[in-house]
């Protein structure tokens, strides 16, 4: 699949480790399928996170789901897995190895990476081969737990206007301050609470697409 900056427009991530169990962990994934987003990213880190033949299983059946509803697919810091199951892409944080040897090893999918200030965007400023840049945490998330400090509004701003890749907003973005997020042009906003701790998926997703 080609990347391009439309999908990152309405980016949802997700873990079992974010919900009860790995049944509703499908249960809101479809949901959100069904209902608009553009982007799905599976994050499994953190306490309570599968590993090993769990991990694989429940990124096979995503990729079912996904393929299922054309969405892209995305997995988060685990390129032998993304190659195993055929995901679309992969994303790396800052402290998630070596950036420049993730994204050769990465071939055949795009590439994102997450960036949260000025010293970290042009560490990776000259380097090729990156598709969109994650920008934050914007907001404190509780989401997780690795979270570094919140940037605010402003140096989400500064960042978008220098970037020369497609970015998307992360981090304690809720209905609450998205317009404001989306009001600094950034291409999208990628959450994972709005849309896993909503009891209404449908009316979130309706109210993100209407901004």
């Amino acid at each position: 699949m080609i990347f391009n900056r439309a999908m990152l427009a309405r980016y949802f991530i997700l873990g079992t480790q974010n919900v009860t169990d790995e049944r509703m962990f499908y249960k809101v994934l479809e949901e959100a399928l069904s209902n608009g987003i553009t982007l799905f990213q599976y994050r499994e880190k953190g306490f309570g996170s599968l590993v090993g033949a769990n991990k694989l299983r429940v990124a096979q059946r995503v990729r079912e789901l996904t393929s299922a509803y054309h969405v892209p697919f995305v997995i988060d810091d685990d390129i032998v897995l993304a190659h195993i199951v055929h995901a679309d892409g992969v994303h790396f944080g800052q402290g998630d190895g070596n950036i420049a040897a993730n994204i050769v090893a990465s071939h055949g999918m795009f590439v994102g990476v997450s960036v949260s200030t000025q010293a970290e965007y042009e560490r990776i400023s000259l380097l090729s081969g990156i598709d969109n840049i994650g920008i934050g945490p914007v907001f404190e998330t509780k989401s997780k737990a690795d979270a570094k400090p919140a940037i605010g509004l402003i140096a989400l701003e500064r960042l978008v206007e220098q970037s020369r890749w497609p970015t998307v907003a992360i981090g304690g973005i809720s209905q609450d301050n998205l317009a404001t997020v989306l009001a600094t042009d950034v291409d999208g906003a990628a959450v994972i609470s709005m849309i896993s701790d909503s009891s209404n998926i449908e009316n979130v997703l309706k109210y993100w697409q209407q901004l």
